[in-house]
């Protein structure tokens, strides 16, 4: 197969966030640069806009380099809205308007695309001395595939600047499938193991054979406090917790899910090689963070809810769901009278029973047996080792003039816009450091 051959300034691998503002940056400070963004996708974009559930968040304001990144969207002329809370959104809350203003802004300040092309290889063709570092000098040989309708072509690019932007391993269907960590490790550089994150967990208690079974859940939603414990050990005591956070819990058919969820499993990090497993982590929800459903029982046993069954009063807090759930895995069996726990009245509960269903409703327990997969992860914990990244600009310490930005470094952050601001502001990072060098050599 013939190889066709081309030439850039910079090469840009990766159409997503980081790639984009990189391209942009670039086309504004340096339009004398040649800049070609090469991207697997038909079309630039695609996971932007399915961020923030289309309307993406495009930043937080307790975001690093903040400031920053509002100054570039100023730039090129989005016009952004701040909720109370932290969250940036486009004013329109269009992904898809976000999108369409990143790719049309690139091509009018003359960058180009070549997108369906698939990046193989990337090999160091010179030395890294800094009078070879002038545009047109060619350190880099890129060798990407191209399928279109005649077939499949080879094309090799020759490069004076690398830009990884290719992201992680979550959401295949984007086009992110880990191949950036292959080319990053073949030029040295170490993978810290990709796993996902910002994802829900499925939990042993929807084992069918269970009772109860948490698929009864499934639907459910709750506002609470998810607490993460770890402990190798498996005690669990309250000097284990590594995590909490309040927010609405989500039961869906396999297990937990939820913001609150999403950002805990960003702390369920295990070494298989090490003999770690998911069995060192217990997850603990507080279903009535806002008092002691004990004293709400007590309070109960006396007076016009004294014959009122204990499923009945659960249910004035929970919702039934959760509520039946609750008094099923307290519950000690029927009484003498061979009334069962749910139906029993609540007078009749002594304080060992009382003590046992505020033990479940304040810390109901769920043993992760699986974190899920890479379709349904929003992002990619792991990743090139940050050790071998210039964290200011984004640049590989091993390799001179190559950029490693957005989520193919090792740095994943909580849901609110702050793995997107990450991956603008590492962009525009590597697109100052090579305008600042660029100035330099001229």
């Amino acid at each position: 197969m013939e190889k066709e051959r081309r030439s850039a300034d910079v090469v840009i691998v990766g159409g997503g966030a980081s790639g984009l503002a990189a391209a942009i940056e670039l086309g504004m400070k340096a339009p004398d640069l040649d800049v070609l963004v090469i991207e697997k996708m038909p079309e630039p974009g695609r996971k932007i806009r399915a961020t923030g559930s289309g309307r993406c968040n495009i930043s937080n304001t307790g975001a690093a380099g903040f400031s920053r990144i509002m100054e570039f969207f100023r730039e090129i002329g989005l016009v952004t809205r701040v909720y109370e809370n932290g969250l940036v959104y486009p004013y329109s809350e269009s992904a898809a308007d976000v999108v369409t203003l990143l790719t049309e802004r690139a091509a009018s300040l003359g960058v180009k695309f070549a997108c369906g092309e698939e990046l193989m290889s990337i090999k160091y063709i010179s030395s890294s001395l800094v009078s070879e570092s002038l545009p047109g000098s060619n350190l880099f040989r890129l060798e990407t595939v191209l399928k279109d309708r005649d077939g499949m072509r080879s094309i090799i690019t020759q490069t004076s600047f690398v830009i990884m932007a290719m992201g992680g391993k979550a959401g295949p269907s984007f086009g992110t499938i880990g191949d950036g960590f292959r080319i990053a490790r073949n030029l040295g550089h170490k993978i810290v193991t990709p796993v996902p994150a910002l994802t829900g967990i499925e939990c042993d208690e929807w084992d069918a054979g269970r009772r109860p079974c948490g698929i009864t859940l499934g639907g459910t939603r709750s506002a609470g406090v998810v607490s993460l414990y770890k402990d190798p050990d498996e005690v669990f005591g309250e000097e284990t917790k590594v995590f909490e956070e309040a927010g609405e819990i989500q039961f869906t058919k396999y297990g937990l899910s939820g913001i609150c969820v999403f950002n805990m499993t960003r702390h369920m990090r295990y070494d298989r090689r090490a003999g770690e497993s998911l069995d060192e982590f217990l997850v603990k929800v507080d279903l009535f963070p806002d008092g002691d459903i004990a004293e709400y029982i007590r309070d109960r046993q006396n007076g016009n809810f004294a014959d009122t069954p204990a499923g009945e009063i659960l249910r004035t807090v929970l919702k039934e769901p959760l509520a039946d759930y609750v008094i099923a895995s307290a519950g000690s069996g029927p009484d003498e009278s061979g009334r069962a726990f749910e139906d029993r009245p609540i007078s009749s509960f002594n304080d060992e029973e009382v003590r046992a269903i505020a033990d479940h409703v304040h810390a109901l327990e769920f043993h992760p047996v699986q974190i899920r997969g890479w379709n349904d992860a929003q992002v990619t914990m792991g990743g090139v080792s940050l050790d071998e990244i210039n964290e200011a600009t984004s640049e590989s310490l091993l390799v001179k003039n190559l950029y490693i930005t957005g989520e193919l470094a090792d740095r994943d952050f909580q849901c609110g816009g702050y793995n997107l601001s990450n991956a603008w502001i590492t962009g525009l990072a590597a697109a100052d450091d090579i305008v600042q060098l660029y100035a330099t050599l001229l």
